[in-house]
């Protein structure tokens, strides 16, 4: 069968196959993309063995190898060695038939179910309802036989989420929209000029109903892979190192010097590679980033061997995080970074949490945009550049400066209509927005120090994630009001979430044109 719209799945003629209760195969290129790499590298090697041998043997002036590298008596053989590469490759793919036939997936019964497996079958099942969020992802090897991969991602983390490796990329998609209509989470807004979509009863298999081609959105912000390199190499830990060997180079002379790293490459070897895997996935997660808006979510495409599209719903960002490394500061590079329900922003969520993993100021403000911001808003302009001593900010007093002697008068906190601003660090600038109703519980901390100097830390627990709402050595009594003040209004703001117009329906940065402060 064809894909809906007539398109042909999958690469040239290959099409899906479909069964009279609606389940669907994968591609028949899937069962070599997930596992088939080993496969093929040991056939491989078994091929270059077996070729060699039969040129030895029909070369008449080669002399016959009785050292260690002893062959089998039956490779001597030019016809034997053909027939066993036949049997090889005839069993390779043979496996890899037997592993197709037995992969199924179907939607039905308010589910999405997957079937695998022959000797040891499994049968995976995420109910719609659980539904996250659906991304299709593009690995190397995928790409370049034009497959993608669909991840279904469902409430119980990442252990839960289903993957259907491998579809033709134009199914993915059809099958990526159609499970997102089902979940209710669509991340398409309805267009000028497009039909209604129409009603999908969930026992109705992927595909049977005709769908209008997705349009693409443009992008709102394409961040250059030349400058993620820059930013890239202009980290932490690799100025340390350079500023060590600098430093070094200085003290006892450049050949010293390198004597001495030679002398201490053994110990110095662990750090630099370490360092450089680092870097590396840096730019390979990264690269070619670009991100745009899609109804009310927003559609973050990365990779550069791993393409992979995520779709990261605003209604389940729930704390935004833009910080400023002091080396990134004469470029004026930023970052922006979020917390999403149901993603614990591990190292492999971070296709769900950065929303721009390098890019100017006015790129930032564009992504805060996104998510609902304004970008001429006050509070936000005194949040991300601001130096301390604002109108409407409250900060840590001035015994403070024991404890943070650099930043302290930056450090602070601002309440608008419907969030909470924080503001830490001078060298690394850093600013958190959570809005009230995605506050999760409130935290007052008091270590003995701080106790002594009648100090506190205040935390906005959020969801997990790469964002830490919290504003370090306020003074008892403002720590205390306020947790208080934001306790409040967050019971305020879940109480009206039901109401189409309270700040749960609302975006995440919900500020006003005029000054939010209250």
């Amino acid at each position: 069968m064809t894909t809906p719209g007539g398109a042909p799945d999958g690469i040239g003629t290959v099409q899906d196959s479909e069964d009279v209760d609606g389940w669907q195969r994968l591609h028949p290129l899937s069962p070599l993309l997930r596992g088939g790499v080993v496969l093929i590298a040991v056939l491989g090697y078994a091929v270059s063995r077996l070729v060699d041998s039969v040129l030895s043997s029909l070369d008449p002036t080669a002399e016959p190898d009785t050292g260690a590298d002893y062959e089998l008596a039956w490779t001597s053989h030019p016809l034997l060695a053909l027939g066993a590469l036949v049997v090889v490759i005839a069993a390779v793919a043979a496996v890899g038939w037997v592993s197709w036939r037995f992969s199924r997936f179907r939607v039905a019964a308010g589910q999405v179910e997957l079937r695998t497996g022959v000797l040891f079958r499994q049968h995976r099942q995420v109910r719609l309802e659980r539904v996250q969020a659906v991304e299709t992802t593009r690995p190397l090897l995928a790409r370049l036989v034009g497959l993608s991969q669909v991840v279904v991602q469902s409430a119980g983390g990442s252990d839960s989420h289903l993957t259907l490796a491998f579809l033709g990329a134009d199914r993915a998609e059809e099958v990526r929209a159609h499970l997102l209509e089902l979940a209710g989470r669509s991340d398409e807004a309805a267009r000028p000029g497009m039909p209604p979509a129409a009603e999908h009863d969930p026992g109705v298999p992927v595909g049977a109903t005709p769908r209008a081609p997705a349009v693409e959105p443009p992008p709102l912000v394409v961040v250059p892979n030349g400058r993620l390199f820059v930013a890239t190499i202009l980290h932490g830990s690799t100025i340390v190192l350079g500023v060590i060997l600098l430093g070094a180079a200085v003290t006892v002379g450049v050949a010293e010097a390198g004597l001495a790293v030679l002398a201490g490459a053994p110990a110095l070897l662990p750090v630099v590679f370490g360092l450089g895997v680092s870097r590396v996935k840096e730019l390979l997660v990264h690269g070619n980033f670009s991100i745009a808006r899609t109804g009310t979510a927003l559609r973050v495409r990365h990779g550069l061997t791993d393409l992979r599209v995520s779709t990261v719903p605003v209604h389940r960002v729930q704390a935004v995080e833009v910080l400023q490394p002091l080396w990134w500061r004469p470029w004026g590079w930023w970052r922006v970074r979020v917390n999403v329900a149901g993603v614990h922003g591990g190292d492999n969520d971070d296709d769900e949490t950065v929303m721009l993993p390098v890019g100017t100021a006015d790129e930032a403000l564009t992504v805060l945009a996104a998510l609902g911001a304004h970008p001429e808003d006050p509070v936000l302009l005194e949040a991300l550049h601001g130096a301390g001593g604002e109108h409407g900010w409250v900060g840590p007093p001035r015994v403070a400066r024991w404890l943070d002697p650099w930043s302290w008068r930056r450090t602070g906190y601002a309440l608008a209509e419907h969030a909470v601003y924080l503001r830490t660090g001078r060298f690394t600038r850093r600013t958190v927005v959570v809005p009230h109703a995605r506050i999760q519980s409130l935290g007052l901390a008091q270590g003995p120090l701080q106790q002594r100097l009648g100090l506190a830390s205040a935390r906005l627990v959020s969801t997990p994630g790469p964002v830490g709402p919290d504003v370090p050595h306020l003074a008892q009594a403002d720590a205390e009001e306020l947790l208080e003040l934001v306790g409040r209004r967050a019971r305020e703001a879940r109480r009206l979430a039901g109401h189409p117009l309270a700040p749960g329906h609302a975006p995440l940065v919900d500020f006003p044109q005029n000054d939010p402060r209250t």
